[in-house]
């Protein structure tokens, strides 16, 4: 696990150092704060093409992809 020390600038943005940005392969995150701690979670291609689907719902990705597969199996055997 990578720690780094990075700091907010005057509009409140934090610069991921590139080292970090390289092995996540990642310009889009999900963000969460929990227990008082700032998690981000790199968004996957595979989500993308689900995205603003489930606005306003809260969530996970792993939850989404399970949702979206079952979903998908009731079309391809024409239950929908």
């Amino acid at each position: 696990m990578a720690v780094e020390v990075v700091r907010l600038d005057d509009n409140g943005r934090v610069y991921l150092p590139a080292s970090i940005r390289r092995r996540l392969r990642s310009r889009e995150f999900y963000i969460e704060e929990k227990d008082g701690r700032i998690i981000l979670i790199p968004v996957r291609e595979k989500l993308m093409k689900y995205r603003g689907i489930f606005r306003g719902e809260n969530l996970t990705g792993e939850e989404i992809d399970e949702i979206t597969e079952k979903e998908t199996e009731k079309l391809l055997r024409g239950e929908l």
